[in-house]
């Protein structure tokens, strides 16, 4: 019978648990910032589709009324349009980054620029507003476009608004 009288019972050392360790943190490190980016982009995908319906939404309330709605302070469905032409107004409650919708109208040369606009995280027009801001300035009707973290979308740049 044989007896094993070495003081090594297998096991790892010091080392190569620091070994270790020091990889998973070097993976954590490049995959973190990895996943926040995707989860921003997936919570602005959604601002974007609520943009498109609305903007839908407004085309059709406008064709059957001839003007479009009155504004209304942020956060605050259009007079009418909800639940005739759309389903609901997304708030700070439903929103993933606690967030606010502003439906905008701005006197132009032709007539109101009429859009939808998407606060993002910091809740302020990153674009200014008004007639000479950029979204007024740089939209396109019917394109959902980005400044800052605003995501926004011009509905008409020669609009009529109801009385």
């Amino acid at each position: 019978m044989r007896y094993n009288n070495s003081r090594y019972h297998g096991g790892f050392t010091l080392i190569e648990l620091m070994v270790v360790v020091v990889i998973i943190g070097i993976l954590s490190a490049l995959a973190i910032p990895r996943f926040q980016d995707a989860t921003r982009r997936a919570k602005y995908a959604q601002a974007r589709l609520y943009l498109k319906y609305f903007y839908q939404s407004l085309m059709i309330y406008q064709s059957e009324n001839g003007c479009y709605p009155a504004e209304v302070f942020p956060n605050i469905p259009p007079p009418g349009l909800i639940p005739n032409y759309a389903d609901e107004w997304p708030g700070p409650d439903r929103d993933p980054m606690f967030s606010v919708y502003d439906y905008e109208q701005w006197p132009g040369a032709d007539g109101n620029w009429v859009g939808v606009i998407y606060l993002g995280p910091n809740l302020l027009h990153d674009g200014g507003s008004g007639a000479s801001s950029f979204y007024a300035t740089n939209g396109v009707p019917g394109e959902v476009r980005e400044y800052g973290d605003d995501v926004y979308i011009v509905v008409a740049v020669d609009g009529r608004v109801c009385p």
